[in-house]
């Protein structure tokens, strides 16, 4: 495994923490040699190297290609990997993305175990000490929860080694998902309800991710699935209690933040719903790579008049990997479309001019001139499963210098102009071309905590419980009395212009009757609803088994997919550095050999 080949605990470069303010920032050290564990300094530098290990998911497109990408409500962007998009035959243990995953997950649990393996030798505080334990097999139960989600079978590494190892054999799933488990028992025991600096791990998300864990064990269907991942009878009851515990406010005053928009305010990224975030800053020199996410969600808006649309900070730099389903846009918000407040706050639904120009043709044939704030591209979400001549008069009407209706679906057709998230938006970077974002990553949220605990309830059958959390969830997603309401409310989606800033939290509450007859695809809905684009939904189909059942039936263009596909290739380097090494069927995950 490269992790041991190329990563030994001597040549990992150390980090130290500063409490300056919210990040954590790097520290080069010379001549580092394993003696240097055995001082605090050397310990606290490793254990935030492997906080610092959490960057490499953002710092590129790991977490989105093997979290978002190939979904439900994902699909490949016209500069998308379609491999993993598309599953096709390409997406195999050669591909690139699947090993970088795979080499930075280990990376961060190689320097794990070089805390833990130096920890009893250090002379320092006792009760440090005791904290840095609990850092350590929380980031460690991290690191394995995804590997075992996306790969089911990996090697099971819990100590250090200073010399090159060749034998590493996968440990079943079940052995893995207690060793995660264990550690977050014992992280939880030994770690305070308030963090010691921002960026670090306190009792609060060690709970949010026990309540993850024993939910993901428990969401089992098959037999089969039951007896791979070590199913227990207890697991939703041990859900319930570490998600309460945040809910009922043991761990901390975590609430909703007020307004669904303001939460991914650049500027409000210290706020009460983040449980944990990874840090990054706007000073490069501290912010490694950056966090990249901002690039990857955005149209080319850019190229589709370029005498009155420019490329700006605030609209971003157009990498478009993916894009969402025709299934986002039309169903999943559903017949509550309009009383939603995040399906128009998630998305960028129009492009204002910043440049004039005279004499430009509209997309209905029309030359008018534009000035510096005019609209230069609109997306109107009705325009599914309207009629064109509906499309054709309202763009003929409208002042607008270029119009986007979102016509009928037709693979490809807009793989290059859509309506992009907002969540990543990243106006703070120094100029346009800047890939280096210094925007927190949001790895857990209370949003998340609350339908962690609705689902947990939802399938032990208690449906009045799980309607209780879920619509704590919706009254912040409903529009507030007073706010005003998108234009399409009034004009295309049927509501009354009276109403425009009456509050729709009536409309958006839900009774247990509503949830109790598919609860498994409301919640999956729900869950898309709210954590559209924040890299966790490829992880929710596949546990619940839903994942090919849900991309055949919602993603156009991933017709491909297979029942295998529920697991990821071992990555191909992993398995040539093996020594010695075992049959194919042993290495390598079915259907990838």
């Amino acid at each position: 495994m490269k992790k041991f080949l190329l990563y030994s605990a001597a040549s990992l470069v150390m980090l130290s923490f500063t409490a300056c303010k919210k990040y954590l920032t790097e520290k080069v050290v010379t001549q580092v040699s394993y003696q240097l564990y055995e001082t605090e300094e050397g310990l606290e530098g490793a254990l935030v190297s492997a906080y610092n290990s959490l960057r490499l998911g953002v710092s590129s497109e790991r977490m989105l290609t093997l979290g978002d990408a190939g979904t439900d409500l994902f699909t490949v962007g016209s500069d998308g990997n379609t491999a993993i998009n598309q599953y096709l035959a390409t997406l195999s243990s050669l591909e690139g993305k699947i090993g970088d995953f795979w080499d930075y997950h280990y990376k961060g649990i190689s320097i794990c175990n070089v805390t833990l393996a130096y920890l009893p030798k250090v002379t320092m505080n006792a009760a440090r000490k005791v904290e840095m334990e609990g850092e350590a097999r929380f980031l460690r139960a991290y690191y394995y929860f995804n590997l075992v989600q996306h790969y089911g079978k990996v090697p099971l590494v819990l100590e250090a080694y200073d010399r090159i190892k060749t034998d590493f054999k996968r440990a079943p799933v079940a052995a893995i998902y207690d060793s995660i488990l264990n550690d977050l028992r014992i992280s939880y025991d030994r770690l305070p309800v308030a963090a010691k600096a921002q960026g670090r791990a306190s009792k609060a998300p060690v709970a949010h991710l026990m309540a993850k864990v024993y939910l993901a064990r428990a969401s089992a269907v098959s037999a089969e699935q039951k007896t791979t991942r070590g199913t227990q009878p207890t697991d939703l009851d041990s859900a319930i209690r570490y998600a309460s515990r945040i809910v009922n406010k043991e761990l901390g005053s975590f609430s909703l933040v007020a307004d669904y928009a303001k939460l991914f305010d650049v500027g409000n990224q210290v706020n009460p719903e983040v449980i944990f975030a990874v840090q990054f800053t706007n000073t490069l020199l501290n912010n490694g790579s950056g966090n990249q996410q901002h690039l990857y969600h955005v149209p080319q808006y850019d190229a589709v008049n370029t005498r009155i649309l420019a490329r700006s900070t605030e609209y971003g730099r157009p990498y478009r990997r993916v894009r969402p389903t025709p299934f986002v846009y039309n169903e999943l918000f559903g017949a509550t479309r309009k009383y939603d407040s995040r399906f128009m706050k998630s998305f960028v639904w129009g492009y204002i001019a910043n440049k004039a120009a005279t004499g430009v043709v509209t997309t209905a044939g029309n030359s008018i001139n534009v000035k510096v704030g005019d609209t230069a591209i609109y997306f109107s979400p009705i325009f599914y499963n309207t009629t064109p001549e509906l499309n054709a008069a309202v763009q003929d009407n409208k002042r607008f210098a270029v119009y986007m209706p979102l016509n009928t679906y037709q693979p490809f057709a807009y793989n290059f102009i859509f309506p992009g998230l907002r969540k990543w938006l990243d106006g703070t970077r120094p100029t346009t071309n800047e890939v280096n974002g210094g925007r927190d990553w949001m790895m857990m949220r209370y949003a998340e905590t609350l339908l962690l605990l609705a689902e947990a309830y939802g399938r032990k059958g208690d449906y009045e419980n799980a309607a209780k959390y879920i619509n704590q969830v919706r009254e912040r997603a409903a529009y507030k009395d007073g706010e005003l309401k998108s234009t399409q409310y009034w004009t295309f989606e049927g509501g009354s212009y009276a109403d425009r800033t009456a509050t729709s939290v009536p409309q958006m509450m839900v009774t247990a009757a509503q949830i109790s007859g598919n609860f498994t695809d409301f919640i999956l809905d729900e869950r898309g609803r709210e954590l559209l684009g924040e890299f966790g939904r490829w992880e929710d189909l596949a546990r619940c088994e839903k994942l090919v059942e849900r991309v055949k039936k919602y993603n156009p263009d991933a017709g491909n997919i297979r029942d295998f596909h529920v697991l990821r290739p071992i990555p191909q380097t992993h398995i040539d550095r093996l020594d010695p090494k075992g049959p194919i069927e042993e290495e390598q995950n079915k259907g990838y050999y």
